[in-house]
C-alpha cells in the first residue's frame, strides 16, 4: 500500500513541475462569419499561469483578456467586445499544441459559436 502512496506521490510532483505551454507572442487565425474570413490577432503574455494580453480584429479593437489562464496545454480567458451597439462577454477556451493554438470562441449564453486555430507568427 505504501507503495501506491509513494507512486502516486511522484507522479502528482511530476505533473505539477511540467510547465505550463508559453503561449507568450503574436498568434494570428481566422474564422467565417456570415460567408466573410474574420481574421484575428492575440498577442499574449503569459506568467506563473496567467495570460495578460488583447484580441483585434473583431468589433471591438483590441479587445483586453480578461480572466486569462494557462493550466498545461489548456488556455482559457474571456473578452468583452461591443456588438451592433450591444455588449457581448465571449468565453475563449484553447488547446495548445506546438506552434498553434485550436480555441473554441463564442458567447457566454452558448447562443453563438465557432472554432478556429492560430498559428504562431
Amino acid at each position: 500500500m505504501s507503495r501506491i502512496a509513494t507512486v502516486a506521490g511522484l507522479v502528482l510532483l511530476i505533473a505539477m513541475l511540467l510547465p505550463a505551454a508559453d503561449v507568450t507572442g503574436t498568434w494570428k487565425g481566422s474564422f467565417e462569419f456570415n460567408g466573410q474570413d474574420v481574421p484575428l490577432t492575440f498577442v499574449m503574455k503569459a506568467a506563473q499561469g496567467v495570460v495578460t494580453g488583447t484580441v483585434d480584429g473583431l468589433p471591438t479593437p483590441n479587445a483586453e483578456i480578461k480572466e486569462g489562464k494557462i493550466d498545461g496545454d489548456d488556455l482559457t480567458f474571456s473578452i468583452n467586445i461591443d456588438y451592433q451597439g450591444n455588449p457581448v462577454r465571449l468565453v475563449v477556451k484553447g488547446k495548445v499544441a506546438g506552434d498553434q493554438i485550436k480555441f473554441d470562441l463564442g458567447t457566454d449564453d452558448g447562443a453563438w459559436s465557432t472554432q478556429l486555430t492560430a498559428k504562431k507568427s
